[in-house]
């Protein structure tokens, strides 16, 4: 099975011209049935208590930025603003260093975001390293993504896109996850015999882990495979860094332990690196013109900013690369709140 027969599964209604433009039509569907049957949980795990322990549990990092000369963009950011109906113009980007790796984060937040730049930063650098240097550009928008069936926060290839008070840690670990799954599992997909680009997640590797539970981590699990993967490496993470670990949350923890310790398992060491410093990265996607509201290019600026053009976050850092398979860049997930339906991406068998 080739990566281009990809399948993104829409589970939500209403799909707006804006985004059904950029999704085959043969391509969408709409069932709403969960495709794994084990419940969750019991009881449940809480997440706002989870946000404020790992806010408490992951150490925080200095950090420092520059902004971007006026008038240039990363071309996934204005992509997401023009799919959001929002004025590319009145995005400030910066990049911005911490102090365990080289290489910067570049991040786009729009003037009306109630997020402070302090509180994004801040946040973004707790994310572990060998997690966080899994992602290109990060968005934070005014309000919920309407254009994107009113999402809380999406994922789109390496692009991650947050409404407002959606940017907390439970949140961020999940949306990494899902990048996680399609791209830092890779060699240990196609080792097993499966095709490049095929999630982790719809692998035996991890069904196997589910086969091995009663239960599934939250109820959001049980929507795709990938959404699985993505809640139990939120409570993984959980697992990895809060005293008493998940037993702390809930005490019938353990229906899910297969998959908890698979994702540890796989993942553990590639989160946590030894050396503390990140081993890679994804770069910024390139940077383009803002264009006005009008639709006009501002010639003049451009040209006298044409010196000041970002060059990446990669350039002379000594930081290497890290490369989406193929058909990364177009799978899609949809936040849009505890309990919502999201967006599923999956590969037909």
């Amino acid at each position: 099975m080739h990566a281009s027969q990809i399948l993104i599964a829409l589970l939500v209604s209403g799909i707006p011209s804006t985004l059904a433009a950029t999704i085959p039509g043969s391509f969408i569907s709409r069932s709403s049935a969960p495709e794994l049957s084990k419940l969750a949980i019991q009881p449940p795990f809480s997440e706002k208590d989870q946000n404020v322990d790992l806010q408490a549990d992951l150490p925080t990092r200095p950090w420092r930025y520059e902004t971007w000369p006026q008038f240039w963009i990363p071309k996934s950011c204005r992509e997401e603003a023009d799919v959001n109906k929002l004025n590319p113009t009145e995005f400030e980007v910066r990049d911005i260093w911490y102090e365990d790796c080289a290489a910067a984060w570049t991040v786009c937040r729009h003037g009306r975001a109630i997020e402070s730049w302090d509180s994004i930063l801040t946040t973004l650098g707790q994310v572990p390293v060998g997690m966080r240097q899994h992602v290109s550009n990060v968005l934070i928008l005014p309000g919920r993504a309407d254009a994107i069936s009113s999402a809380a926060a999406y994922t789109r290839g390496s692009v991650l896109v947050f409404a407002p008070s959606f940017f907390k840690l439970g949140v961020l670990v999940h949306e990494f996850t899902h990048i996680l799954d399609m791209v830092s599992l890779q060699s240990v997909v196609r080792a097993n015999g499966y095709a490049e680009g095929t999630p982790f997640s719809r692998t035996k590797m991890w069904t196997s882990a589910y086969g091995n539970d009663t239960n599934v981590p939250t109820p959001y699990s049980r929507i795709t495979w990938q959404e699985d993967f993505a809640d139990a490496g939120r409570w993984a993470m959980s697992d990895m860094t809060h005293r008493g670990g998940l037993a702390a949350y809930s005490a019938g923890w353990t229906g899910c332990r297969h998959q908890i310790a698979a994702y540890k398992a796989v993942l553990g060491n590639l989160i946590f690196p030894g050396s503390g410093r990140c081993f890679g990265k994804i770069d910024t996607s390139r940077p383009v013109p803002v264009v006005l509201s009008n639709g006009d290019k501002d010639e003049t600026v451009l040209a006298a900013a044409e010196a000041k053009k970002p060059v990446g976050n990669l350039v002379g850092t000594g930081v290497e690369s890290i490369v989406l398979p193929p058909g990364a860049e177009d799978m899609l997930f949809v936040h849009r709140g505890a309990g919502a339906n999201e967006v599923r991406t999956y590969l037909p068998s």
